[in-house]
C-alpha cells in the first residue's frame, strides 16, 4: 500500500497556478482610486467644511515589493481622519484600507459583492475520493470567486466579523464613530 501510494503521488500531475503579481497590484491600485472616488461622492456636499490631503505612502508586500499608494487625510472640525491602504496580499480579501481617527480604526475590505462575512472552511479527507471531491469543489468555488465583482465593504471587528455594504449612510455612521461626533 505505501509503495503504491508513493508511486501514485510521484506520477500525479502537478497543478501550478500562476499568479500575475503585477496585475494583482494594478487591480488593487485601481480599487483604491475607486474607493477614494466613492468617498469623494459622499463628501462632496461638505467640501467647504472638510480639508482633504493626499500624501504618497509606501507599502512593501512579499511578491509585490515596494510600491506607492495614496494615503488620504481628512480634517473635519479640527479632527484628523486617515485612510491608509494596507495591502492586497491578505487572507479572505483582495485589499484593505484602514480609516483611523481618535476613537479607533474601521477596516474597509475588498471582497466579492455577495460576501457577508469571511468564509473559513475545513475538510476531513479520509481517502482519494474525498480528496478529489474536495479539490473539484474548490476549483468550482475559485472560478465563482474570480468571476464575482469585487467591492469595498465595512468589516466589523472580530471575533464575529460581518461585512456591511458601503454606502453614504454606513460611511457616515462609521465616520461619526471615529471622530466622536
Amino acid at each position: 500500500m505505501g509503495k503504491n501510494k508513493f508511486e501514485d503521488f510521484l506520477n500525479e500531475e502537478d497543478v501550478v497556478v500562476a499568479i500575475d503579481w503585477d496585475e494583482k497590484k494594478e487591480f488593487f491600485l485601481e480599487k483604491i482610486e475607486e474607493f477614494y472616488n466613492q468617498l469623494d461622492s459622499f463628501l462632496k456636499p461638505y467640501n467647504d467644511k472638510i480639508s482633504v490631503e493626499n500624501v504618497d505612502y509606501g507599502i512593501n508586500e512579499e511578491r509585490l515589493g515596494n510600491y506607492t499608494v495614496i494615503k488620504r487625510i481628512l480634517t473635519i472640525k479640527g479632527k484628523k481622519v486617515t485612510f491608509t491602504p494596507i495591502g492586497t496580499i491578505l487572507i479572505g480579501a483582495w485589499g484593505r484600507i484602514d480609516m483611523e481617527g481618535e476613537n479607533g480604526t474601521v477596516k474597509f475590505v475588498l471582497v466579492p459583492e455577495y460576501s457577508g462575512n469571511p468564509k473559513i472552511e475545513t475538510a476531513l479527507i479520509l481517502n482519494d475520493e474525498d480528496r478529489r471531491n474536495f479539490e473539484e469543489k474548490q476549483r468550482k468555488e475559485d472560478v465563482e470567486i474570480k468571476k464575482a465583482k469585487k467591492i469595498w465593504k465595512i468589516s466589523t471587528p472580530p471575533p464575529h466579523i460581518h461585512y456591511i455594504d458601503l454606502n453614504d449612510e454606513t460611511f457616515f455612521d462609521v465616520l461619526m464613530e471615529i471622530i466622536d461626533g
